[in-house]
């Protein structure tokens, strides 16, 4: 069997493009499992008085393209409070409330195991 050389090019660029979006497709729902188990962990981390604030983190699908996804994690119920709880800040009376850090370790952890599984993904 001849093949000329345009055909296998022609043949590898499409293979090439068919196994490009396939990783594209498989990272893409990574990322997004990657934010639910995100907020998983800041559900269970979060400072808990009445609960509103610790069950509001959601995530939502911002905007996906052919190549890319953006996904946000939220507090959708108390968002105002997030930067205070995080952070701490002046009491009314004077005095300070110390930061409960659950955003930063939570988005570190999320970042992290995204990265593994790419690797994973890539291997």
């Amino acid at each position: 069997m001849d093949i000329s050389i345009d055909d296998l090019a022609d043949t590898l660029a499409e293979e090439l493009a068919g196994y490009s979006q396939e990783v594209t497709d498989d990272l893409k729902r990574e990322v997004k499992q990657t934010a639910k188990e995100m907020v998983t962990q800041l559900k269970a981390t979060s400072p808990f008085d009445s609960g509103d604030y610790a069950s509001g983190w959601t995530s939502t699908t911002e905007s996906e393209g052919r190549n890319t996804v953006q996904v946000r994690v939220y507090n959708r119920k108390k968002p105002t409070l997030t930067h205070l709880l995080e952070n701490g800040h002046a009491k009314v009376n004077g005095g300070r409330v110390e930061g409960k850090a659950h955003i930063g370790p939570a988005e570190q952890a999320a970042e992290k195991r995204l990265e593994n599984k790419v690797v994973v993904m890539v291997k």
